[in-house]
């Protein structure tokens, strides 16, 4: 089962709310004219001023090695630098370092933290790869629902071919009926709120009883 990672320089306007900086501008101009030593020195100059997209940019290139020798360590450190400012593009990329422990160590908590808050921002991938953790079991517990549910909501998002969210729902195995219907329905609760978190996380809460009531069910008794 494939995890998605996003792979495009900011062209022309900038995502974020933040006003666009003129060295970032220049940055799109000498990208596009396929300058790439010069695209990273414009962006480098707005990122070290703290320009979110500019951040992004710069860990991209380290990330990919353009225009620059390809670093992943320091594009794990740019793209946290543009993620705690909200820049959802950053917080998918970082999650997706952290997964597979590229430029760090694997570490599947951190990945979840990070694609939870792309999530909330409604970025369609990280929505999709935050269900395959949960399908897997990768820095939470293991809960099909809540995963084939999350994969459900990033393809009505993203019906893309760039989105394995579809072939990760038909990759999964022991998928059930009552469990698809169940993810299918906690889906659109998900796709009604304004935040998908909210239902997520109370059906979270709800099923973690049941879980633990089966376990003690299923228990051998003592002698």
């Amino acid at each position: 089962m494939i995890s998605t990672f996003k792979s495009a320089i900011l062209f022309a306007i900038s995502l974020s709310t933040i006003p666009a900086h003129a060295d970032f501008e220049k940055g799109i101009a000498a990208y596009e004219a396929n300058d790439l030593p010069l695209a990273y020195k414009e962006f480098r100059a707005s990122a070290d001023d703290g320009h979110a997209d500019s951040q992004f940019n710069v860990a991209l290139m380290f990330e990919q090695g353009i225009g620059v020798e390809k670093d992943e360590k320091e594009a794990v450190s740019w793209y946290r630098k543009s993620a705690e400012q909200g820049n959802p593009l950053a917080q998918f990329n970082l999650g997706v370092l952290y997964e597979n422990g590229r430029g760090t160590k694997v570490d599947f908590e951190k990945a979840n933290e990070w694609y939870r808050k792309a999530s909330k921002q409604g970025d369609p991938l990280a929505i999709g790869n935050l269900g395959m953790l949960h399908v897997r079991g990768d820095g939470v517990k293991v809960d099909k629902v809540a995963g084939v549910a999350l994969l459900l909501v990033s393809v009505t998002l993203d019906n893309s071919s760039a989105n394995n969210a579809r072939k990760n729902i038909s990759g999964t195995r022991g998928l059930t009926p009552d469990l698809i219907a169940e993810a299918q329905a906690l889906s659109d609760k998900m796709m009604d709120g304004k935040d998908l978190l909210v239902p997520l996380d109370e059906y979270l809460k709800k099923d973690e009883p049941k879980k633990l009531e089966s376990k003690t069910e299923n228990a051998v008794p003592k002698p």
